[in-house]
């Protein structure tokens, strides 16, 4: 149990602002899994638990005030955000109509979903901003968990957006007796993103297969779409053989997008989420003790368990955490007393919005049908480099050809296209000279301009003396 005299006495909880909040003897309380559902509710289960997922150690999203581009002219109510950012085809199939009519059923579904997402929203919405992605993947964390940090499903997949435990270690986030980032809001919603980027490139930009591939997982997409191929049929989500889970998990992110979207044509109320971030973060160069922290900031422990759910409490004692979400305003009174804690605020980004066309993608050498190559179904274990010295090809060579970067990693299941020897492109390095320009290099090595910008990530035409251009060259000799 907690100290009474950290709690209760409020002379001490003056002094504690004068002090370093550095780790110190307290006791801990430990949060069970009663105490997460009593707090949370009680969750049946959640739609996905993917076996599958591709994760980064998440950085801070430090910010200062939103940047009014985003959202000039739109108010203060987030969902303007969201809606002005959608960019998906919410009429493309009678499934999604199907799904919207299933959930209008319900007079208040906007009014439960709004509550729901409140808190975090912010933190969806500037993430997925700073990245130009569609704006109907703020709505996934909805399907997957109720945008319920602390969700568990009957899979051990955890957090708003389900990740299960292995995937969540193999790929970067922390989980351990301390701390499981999948249910840091900030972290899991940086690995989701990345990984459903990382599926819409595979996917050659369709969001659709890549939600339906974050579901199911990346092989079983592929698997079906080729299935498709031989039959000479679609090769679109819709026109898929999919287990039912899948076939109904993007219909519902659309469905609930659509409602979003045009709440007022379907009878249902939206209720405003404040656009302006709901909680910080403080950082601390040396770890905390959330009992002194609780106490200083005036914020109760429980809250603080609430917007850290990420946090493992046990009995030994009182967490140490040099990261800590706090409700909006109160960091700052900590920051104050120690020069050691900052406020990092959340919920927008001062980063450039980049304008991402949602079929745009680094196109694979490879063509979908390759008489003279063979492909590779990518087991356990297995990275692009060992698969390239197994067929005895370079790196880079192998990646271009897939379409993919060379420090990717692979999914099990996955399926690469191996160049034959005398098909695999030869890789030049032209360095540019006075005088050299994008048509001309092109026309000298055979290729076209969009293949060298592509390449060489250029967003247009104009090059620099002196740099270096990467240039595949198919079938040559030279």
């Amino acid at each position: 149990m907690l100290g009474i005299s950290l709690l209760l006495r409020p002379t001490y909880a003056l002094s504690l602002l004068a002090l370093p909040f550095l780790a110190g003897c307290a006791g801990k309380t430990e949060l069970s899994a009663t105490d997460e559902s009593g707090y949370y509710g009680s969750y049946a289960g959640a739609v996905s638990a993917r076996e599958y997922g591709y994760v980064r150690p998440a950085g801070d999203i430090v910010v200062g005030a939103r940047s009014r581009t985003a959202g000039s002219g739109q108010g203060d109510n987030l969902w303007r955000r969201v809606q002005a950012g959608m960019q998906l085809d919410l009429r493309a199939d009678s499934r999604i109509d199907h799904t919207v009519e299933r959930f209008r059923r319900d007079p208040r579904f906007l009014e439960k979903v709004s509550r729901r997402a409140s808190p975090y929203l912010p933190i969806i919405v500037a993430e997925i901003e700073r990245r130009g992605l569609p704006m109907e993947i703020a709505l996934l964390p909805h399907v997957e968990s109720r945008y319920n940090p602390a969700a568990t499903s009957p899979k051990a997949a955890g957090g708003m957006w389900q990740f299960m435990p292995y995937t969540a270690r193999e790929m970067g986030l922390r989980l351990d007796s301390g701390y499981d980032e999948r249910r840091d809001v900030v972290a899991s919603t940086r690995a989701a993103l990345d990984y459903l980027e990382m599926l819409s490139r595979r996917f050659d930009g369709d969001w659709e297969l890549a939600m339906a591939a974050y579901n199911c997982g990346p092989g079983r997409v592929e698997a079906a779409r080729e299935a498709n191929r031989r039959r000479g049929k679609p090769t679109d989500f819709w026109s898929l053989d999919l287990p039912r889970e899948t076939e109904s998990y993007v219909p519902q992110i659309l469905a609930t997008a659509k409602l979003v979207a045009e709440s007022r044509k379907y009878g249902q109320r939206l209720p405003a989420i404040p656009d302006r971030p709901q909680m910080e973060m403080i950082r601390s160069s040396q770890p905390m003790d959330l009992v002194r922290v609780a106490t200083a900031t005036g914020v109760s422990l429980s809250e603080l368990r609430r917007l850290n759910p990420g946090i493992r409490m046990s009995a030994s004692g009182g967490p140490n955490v040099s990261k800590l979400m706090v409700p909006a305003g109160r960091g700052q009174k900590i920051s104050a007393a120690s020069r050691k804690i900052r406020v990092v605020p959340l919920g927008a980004s001062t980063a450039p919005r980049v304008a991402l066309r949602v079929k745009e993608r680094k196109q694979p050498l490879a063509t979908k049908a390759l008489a003279d190559g063979q492909t590779h179904i990518v087991k356990n274990g297995e990275t692009l480099a060992s698969i390239a010295l197994r067929h005895g090809l370079d790196l880079k060579t192998l990646a271009k050809w897939n379409g993919v970067s060379a420090r990717e990693p692979l999914l099990p299941g996955q399926t690469l296209s191996i160049p034959s020897r005398h098909s695999a492109p030869d890789l030049v390095s032209h360095r540019v000279r006075k005088g050299d320009s994008l048509s001309k290099i092109a026309r000298r090595y055979g290729v076209s301009m969009a293949d060298i910008r592509r390449w060489n990530h250029l967003a247009d035409n104009q090059l620099r003396t002196g740099e270096t251009l990467r240039i595949y060259r198919r079938g040559s000799s030279s």
